[in-house]
């Protein structure tokens, strides 16, 4: 396995997270990594033991509603998975022997038909009322999954929760509409959405952070505050604007895009304020009229650092270091905004240059931009 595949893998991950009409790329990419037949996404329930959502990669249209009609209910891997915790990895070893196998429907007829037998799972999420989980199928021919296969499972699965979780985040706070697709790449940086009147009603921790450390942009009693006036006219009149929309107008509706400076001087957030289209009717005042977007240039991309942890066997901080010397930032803004000593960066720098072979800093910059994760879907 090169790292580049497990990177573009992670990749496609996140793209489906932004996009759910990518996540048969995604189930693709992660079939191909680990080594299988196809792939396969679903919720179950586990009082009905039907679907709530069933998404595949490499199984033909007449077998997913066969396996949805028929064969869910008999699928003798399920009760094993129903235990299971999220970020639980399993396979045949631990869920069924040759002997179930042989008698089972689900196995003698279902996946014989698509050439499946085997397979490993990553268990996204797991309530009392259902379970998430990913699957990638194998023939006969490739046989049991192999410590290695379970240790990329093991390695993507963190990376799936997360784009899943964005996808359900999604969903839950309305379409994002065209409005948003140049900025649909930033919700790894702050985000918070608003209702009518100004409010917050959504924050995550992203956003929550940059406001707690008060470098002009906090909240206060729910609301957004900037300490810089030409930001707050800006935000303002942006609002004003989306409100007007809702409204039906039609005439002088922008959105904005505004940089917001730091009292130290530090390098500038860049906002983006966009509305939430609501096509089915007028939005109650509890509902989100608008989304906030902050790019902190110091902010961390949780995929990529996760990634180069994962490649490099990098620390948190380590990561994170790596992480600032892709977007370009220097060490002495790094070290002032991290609140570090200069002596605390040159040592993470030289576990660094350790850990990726690299005796330069420019030889180092260039392999780590090398393997850039762009979380941009198109």
């Amino acid at each position: 396995m090169r790292s580049e595949d497990l990177l573009t893998t992670i990749e496609a991950v996140h793209a489906a997270g932004l996009n759910t009409d990518r996540w048969p790329e995604a189930l693709d990419a992660v079939t191909r990594l680990i080594g299988g037949r196809g792939a396969t996404l679903e919720i179950l329930d586990k009082s009905t033991f039907r679907p709530r959502l069933f998404l595949s990669h490499g199984l033909p249209l007449p077998g997913q509603v066969a396996y949805v009609d028929q064969y869910v209910a008999l699928n003798p891997r399920i009760p094993s998975h129903l235990g299971a915790k999220s970020g639980d990895v399993l396979y045949d070893h631990c869920t069924v022997d040759a002997e179930t196998m042989q008698r089972s429907p689900f196995y003698a007829e279902f996946l014989a038909r698509f050439d499946c037998r085997f397979y490993v799972c990553g268990i996204i999420e797991s309530s009392p009322e259902h379970f998430t989980a990913i699957t990638v199928q194998r023939s006969p021919q490739q046989g049991h999954v192999e410590l290695a296969g379970i240790a990329l499972m093991r390695k993507v699965l963190p990376h799936v929760h997360q784009a899943f979780d964005v996808a359900q985040r999604l969903k839950r706070s309305g379409e994002i509409r065209d409005a948003l697709e140049r900025t649909l790449d930033w919700l790894a940086d702050g985000v918070a959405l608003l209702q009518a009147d100004g409010k917050v009603i959504y924050a995550n921790e992203r956003f929550q952070g940059i406001a707690r450390r008060n470098g002009g942009i906090r909240l206060s009693k729910g609301m957004i505050e900037f300490a810089d006036a030409e930001a707050r006219d800006k935000f303002n009149a942006a609002l004003a604007a989306i409100l007007r929309l809702k409204a039906g107008a039609t005439d002088d509706v922008r959105t904005a895009d505004f940089a917001v400076m730091r009292p130290d001087g530090a390098e500038s957030y860049f906002v983006s304020v966009r509305p939430l289209i609501d096509r089915d009717g007028p939005s109650r005042p509890s509902q989100a009229v608008a989304i906030v977007l902050v790019r902190d240039p110091f902010g961390r991309d949780a995929a990529t650092i996760g990634a180069l942890r994962d490649l490099f066997g990098f620390t948190q901080a380590e990561a994170a270091l790596a992480r600032a010397l892709q977007s370009g930032v220097t060490l002495q803004d790094y070290a002032r905004e991290r609140a570090l000593s200069l002596n605390t960066i040159y040592t993470h720098l030289r576990r660094l240059r350790e850990k990726t072979g690299c005796t330069r800093m420019t030889e180092l910059i260039h392999k780590l931009n090398e393997l850039r994760l762009p979380l941009r879907p198109g």
